[in-house]
């Protein structure tokens, strides 16, 4: 906070001597005065981020986009603010899915595969459903409980052009297991989870 005191006394008109005793006291007392006020306002600044933002303060931005906490702790908090603020955008292509996907949880688009299950192989269209997408390699280090790994997939549901259906979701944690969720159009998921091969 130096820089308070040594701004003040650059903006001294001449005639005041910027270096007497008096003077300089007067300029560590106001900057005394204004250290906490500074940093108050910093700290409101802060706290006006989803990242840095907590508890109530987390609530409020939370209403600004009508996205109710419900169960979460504040990190999931913070996914289901991104995603909201993303499908808002209304953006329904491949890569308006992509974008909802990496700003609800924060990470690089870059290996998470969108791919439709009607599709050409060796040059013939296979017997997949038409509109019908898998989607894969999501990380899922957060999603710890079933609540926030419903809210994900609902998310990704949601996020879809009209008429296209989202049949299955693979996601990577971090221990390089695969947790694969198929038929998230029903009611009942379930759930298989592959543990990574031992070598030899």
């Amino acid at each position: 906070m130096n820089d308070f005191k040594e701004t003040f006394l650059s903006k001294l008109p001449s005639p005041i001597d910027r270096y007497a005793s008096k003077t300089v006291a007067f300029a560590e007392w106001l900057q005394a005065i204004f250290t906490p006020i500074t940093d108050l306002l910093k700290t409101i600044v802060s706290f006006r981020e989803i990242n840095n933002a907590g508890g109530k303060a987390l609530d409020r931005i939370g209403d600004q986009f009508n996205q109710q906490r419900g169960e979460a702790d504040d990190d999931f908090y913070r996914i289901m603010i991104r995603s909201k603020q993303a499908t808002n955008t209304g953006i329904t292509t491949v890569n308006g899915l992509l974008d909802v996907i990496s700003r609800s949880l924060n990470i690089s688009k870059a290996g998470i595969t969108i791919e439709p299950l009607r599709r050409y192989v060796d040059g013939k269209l296979n017997d997949g459903e038409p509109l019908t997408l898998k989607i894969s390699n999501i990380p899922l280090e957060w999603a710890r409980s079933d609540f926030e790994q419903n809210y994900i997939l609902d998310r990704i549901k949601n996020s879809v052009a009209a008429g296209v259906r989202v049949d299955e979701v693979s996601f990577v944690d971090s221990s390089s297991t695969t947790l694969n969720i198929r038929g998230i159009a029903s009611s009942t998921l379930t759930y298989e989870i592959v543990g990574e091969e031992e070598n030899g």
